[in-house]
């Protein structure tokens, strides 16, 4: 049976709707296929592609076909060093330092650490230098996907803010047909709405893959 991989953040795993009424879950009942979902509320890039190869490597055991769909998020969410959670998750993105943090979970010379750390990344974000180092990951995630055969497509969830520069490596991922137009396309181009898909929102989406995937 073929293995529908979803992974992103709350664009895709929209907690405050039902898991079944979720696009992955919504595709792959439609297709006949196992989900695995991965998405994570409040994921950066960094996290999504890091945890899509780990996952993929595991699933490649059992020798089925793989599809991936694989949802970027904003620019400027970031990871930093700490304590992993039991989900897989640092202890925050995004300068929102301590959300996902259970009460007692952090010791004072830990919180003074982590604050320095993002306070220093913040200061010296650039939004070019971040583009060139996701185009650099998907470059490597695409090699990854091609390498084991896993077929895929790479789309934005949230609207980006359009900036990117004709750099060799973004030249080079808009030759690749599982690279959806990172400029013009993303979710919520799709469903019309400026926040998270509602699950109407989520039956759109479901339906333009849905598409895409039946016209391989």
């Amino acid at each position: 049976m073929t293995i529908l991989y979803s992974n992103g953040c709350s664009f895709t795993d929209w907690r405050h709707i039902p898991r079944e009424q979720r696009y992955p879950i919504v595709i792959g009942e439609r297709l006949g296929w196992s989900v695995q979902d991965r998405g994570l509320p409040g994921s950066c890039n960094s996290r999504i592609i890091r945890t899509t190869i780990r996952d993929c490597c595991a699933l490649l055991h059992r020798q089925e076909p793989i599809v991936a769909l694989i949802q970027l998020t904003f620019l400027d969410r970031y990871e930093y060093p700490g304590v992993a959670t039991a989900d897989n998750r640092w202890k925050y993105e995004n300068g929102d330092l301590f959300e996902s943090v259970t009460p007692g979970q952090l010791q004072d010379s830990d919180s003074e650490v982590v604050n320095s750390w993002v306070r220093s990344s913040l200061l010296l974000h650039n939004d070019a230098a971040a583009y060139l180092q996701l185009f650099a990951s998907l470059i490597g995630l695409t090699a990854f996907f091609r390498q084991h055969n896993i077929e895929y497509y790479i789309y934005n969830g949230p609207a980006q803010n359009n900036i990117f520069e004709p750099t060799d490596l973004y030249q080079y991922l808009k030759q690749d047909p599982g690279v959806l137009d990172l400029q013009t396309f993303n979710m919520l181009a799709l469903t019309g709405r400026q926040q998270h898909p509602d699950s109407a929102g989520m039956i759109a989406i479901a339906d333009y893959f849905c598409n895409l995937l039946n016209q391989r």
